[in-house]
């Protein structure tokens, strides 16, 4: 299975240290495409002339979640404002981390990115096959192709819900993203259509939402699209 090249949307943006990770990263998105992922790497998407801010920042609008692949010399120049960057959207619920500790243990972690510590990390130690052949693994096993729709509907409709806290069907979607069982009862108990189909929120949101939620409406659009299920009837 190859990476469906859909046009302005990856599955994964990848932070490193050149320096430090450039094989492994290299390795690990080689092997995360064949398994059907889209992957943002500097490498593929940024080519002389190109601005390395605006690339960065276009690469992280364009990606749904980023994996941090942390070393030794990681915290420090362009590989830092990514892990900012990225940090942040986190916070803002416009993405999810994978950090990936390369060359680094709990001790280094604590002191360089302690915040990073409350997330599940994948230890590798060198960019050999079975350590790529891992990290591929728990990647997949959590962010497969599969997922794409379901990540994009979460991050619109979380988005959504900011806006319109009492549109019931929009809870009851964001509560089964976030598996709390409490908000989907209290959204089916207000009177939310149990039935009601994501691309019917879509379509009753997308004229009304799209400044607001910007970045995760241009996602669903271009998937959607990519799909054929714009103007297409549900």
């Amino acid at each position: 299975m190859q990476a469906s090249d859909q046009p302005g949307i990856f599955d994964l943006f990848i932070s490193y240290k050149q320096r430090d990770s450039s094989d492994l990263v290299e390795a690990v998105a080689k092997e995360l495409k064949l398994r059907g992922l889209d992957i943002w790497l500097d490498s593929g998407q940024m080519h002389p002339g190109d601005s390395i801010l605006k690339s960065i920042e276009r690469g992280l609008s364009d990606s749904i979640d980023a994996m941090v692949v942390m070393s030794p010399n990681y915290f420090e120049g362009w590989s830092e404002y990514e892990r900012r960057a990225i940090f942040n959207l986190m916070v803002d619920g416009k993405t999810r981390i994978i950090p990936v500790w390369h060359k680094l243990d709990h001790d280094d972690v604590a002191r360089l990115a302690p915040m990073l510590l409350d997330f599940v990390g994948i230890r590798v130690a060198d960019a050999s096959a079975p350590q790529v052949q891992n990290v591929c693994d728990k990647v997949v096993n959590s962010y497969s192709p599969q997922q794409r729709r379901s990540r994009l509907f979460e991050l619109f409709f979380t988005c959504v819900a900011k806006k319109y806290p009492d549109d019931q069907d929009i809870a009851v979607w964001v509560g089964l993203f976030k598996n709390n069982l409490d908000a989907v009862k209290s959204a089916l108990d207000k009177g939310a259509d149990p039935n009601i189909r994501d691309t019917e929120l879509w379509n009753r949101y997308n004229r009304l939402v799209v400044q607001d939620c910007w970045p995760s409406w241009r996602k669903l659009f271009l998937y959607l699209s990519s799909i054929g299920a714009i103007g297409q009837p549900q």
